[in-house]
């Protein structure tokens, strides 16, 4: 493992929680002294909150992160649209992200950056079946039938492509950002990209939620109109 490895990890922000600048920059910088021998940069894609980040916030991240830095939309485009800004911004040989309250122990965390700097093209994070015991209903209604939905009927390769944990090296970012889909089911498309590419190494990981997480309501507009981005994946 490589003294001068760099890992960049981009955050998509959108009307984050109260709280949420406190708990990043404890958690990453928790996240850095379990990997010592790495440098952990910063990119905050704020996708067009509509409610007001508060400068002092923003100061606070800026000021306590080496590297850190924003990028923002202007208005709203979805978790795909600025996963894509942030990854095309950071330039960077090696990526991982997740959300902007860092729901994953660091244990996850530090095994996805682990798996790219042993050599994966793609890590992918992997919620087990005890995941579940900590999320909403509603939620794992959800999840677990798009996972039995990818599984059985479409005989997916990866039925978990929703978990908020990924990674990739330059060859998994080209594929990442030849992706489309702006919203909920740009992990899916990735994924599927990924899946019929013979020469990338695609690690997967436990992806294990931190304690005391919370979870958003769930935009079921959003997910109605997501059911079309479905089929456009399937017939891409």
């Amino acid at each position: 493992m490589s003294l001068h490895a760099q890992i960049h990890l981009v955050i998509p922000c959108y009307n984050p929680p109260a709280g949420w600048a406190p708990r990043l920059v404890e958690r990453c910088k928790a996240l850095q002294a379990q990997l010592p021998q790495v440098a952990l940069h910063y990119l905050l894609v704020d996708d067009g909150s509509t409610v007001r980040i508060p400068q002092a916030e923003k100061d606070l991240v800026v000021g306590s992160l080496p590297g850190a830095r924003w990028v923002q939309h202007e208005v709203n485009r979805g978790k795909g649209a600025a996963l894509r800004t942030g990854v095309t911004a950071a330039q960077a040989d090696k990526v991982l992200f997740t959300d902007v309250d860092l729901p994953y122990t660091l244990a996850s965390m530090r095994a996805a950056c682990e798996a790219l700097l042993d050599g994966a093209n793609v890590v992918l994070g992997h919620r087990r079946t005890d995941y579940y015991a900590q999320v909403p209903w509603a939620r794992r209604v959800i999840s677990k039938t798009f996972r039995w939905v990818l599984r059985n009927p479409l005989r997916f390769p990866i039925s978990d492509t929703q978990c908020g944990l990924k990674g990739f090296d330059a060859k998994g970012a080209e594929v990442f950002l030849h992706t489309t889909i702006d919203r909920f089911l740009f992990d899916m498309e990735f994924v599927m990209l990924v899946s019929r590419r013979k020469d990338l190494r695609v690690d997967t990981i436990d992806a294990v939620l931190d304690e005391g997480v919370r979870f958003s309501r769930m935009n079921y507009r959003i997910l109605m109109r997501e059911s079309l981005n479905f089929f456009k994946v399937l017939l891409r």
